[in-house]
Parts: C-alpha cells; structure tokens; sequence
C-alpha cells in the first residue's frame, strides 16, 4: 500500500514529464511572412540532425529544460506555416514560448522554419506534432522543414520548447 508521501511523489513526477496545452493565443503572433521561402527545404522526418540541433537524440523522448540559455540564442522566429514550402508563416518570438509547455494552435502546420540570425541553435528543443502527445523534433534553425506525414496530411497542429 503507498504512503501519501509516495502518492504525492509519483504525481508530481508523472506532471514533471508532462506537456501541458497552453492556448497558442497568449503568445502573440507577428504578420504573415515570407522570410524562410529561400531557406533550404527538408522533409522533417528524413532531415539529420546538425551539432547545432538542440538535444541529443537520447533526450527526444521527453520535454525538458533546465539548462541556461547563452548569448546569440535569441533573436530568433519560429515560424509556423498553413502552407507547404514555408510560405505564409506566422511568426512567433521564441523568446515569448514557456518551456515545457504544448502551445496548441488553431490551424495545421505543413511546414515549419526557425529563423535564427546566429545559427547556432539552442540548449533546448523544439518539436512541432499533435494532441500534445505526439511529436517530432525541429531538427535544425535557418531551414524550411515540410511536416507532412507519407499520406500527404500535416502531422498536427501543436508546438513545445523543452
């Protein structure tokens, strides 16, 4: 039989591990742009991970982020696009995202970009995916990264830094 310490334990590190859904409202969207059109398009399930990607691979399969964030990290835009090829995007201030939080949003993301000047990417991850359950990392900055699963269909609609 558990304690209440153990119970308390348990739910607290079951919550630790987990996303929690954040109406993409509260983070304050720019004009739709154009800026990743030239970028370099990749599809994000068969891109590679560069050393400027922001987890080791042993770390993708949960959110977390405790680490400290250097100079040159930001600026950057996330930019999240209804459209394939990077085209139209709507772009957020990453230094406005919470961490471990899934920032659910009102439209499919067909393609994704991460504008960032420095390109160095960042000490934490950024994964796109749906339900706030399921996701797949952005693998890399100042790339146009076409989400669509191999029937054509966007993968989902929710965003997490982690």
């Amino acid at each position: 039989m558990f304690s209440a310490f153990t119970t308390s334990m348990l739910a607290l590190a079951l919550v630790g591990q987990s996303a929690f859904a954040t109406p993409f409202s509260r983070i304050v969207p720019g004009e739709p742009t154009d800026i990743a059109a030239s970028f370099p398009i990749v599809n994000i399930h068969s891109a590679v991970s560069k050393p400027n990607v922001t987890l080791p691979s042993a770390s993708r399969s949960r959110l977390h982020a405790d680490v400290a964030i250097p100079p040159g990290t930001f600026p950057a835009t996330f930019l999240a696009c209804p459209t394939d090829n990077c085209i139209s995007c709507i772009p957020f201030d990453m230094s406005t995202f919470p961490h471990n939080t899934c920032l659910a949003q009102s439209f499919n993301i067909s393609s994704v970009a991460i504008n960032q000047p420095s390109d160095q990417g960042f000490p934490f991850g950024v994964f796109v995916g749906n339900g706030c359950t399921n996701f797949i990392q952005v693998p890399g900055v100042n790339q146009c990264f076409t989400t669509e699963d191999a029937d054509g269909n966007p993968i989902g609609n929710d965003i997490a830094v982690n």
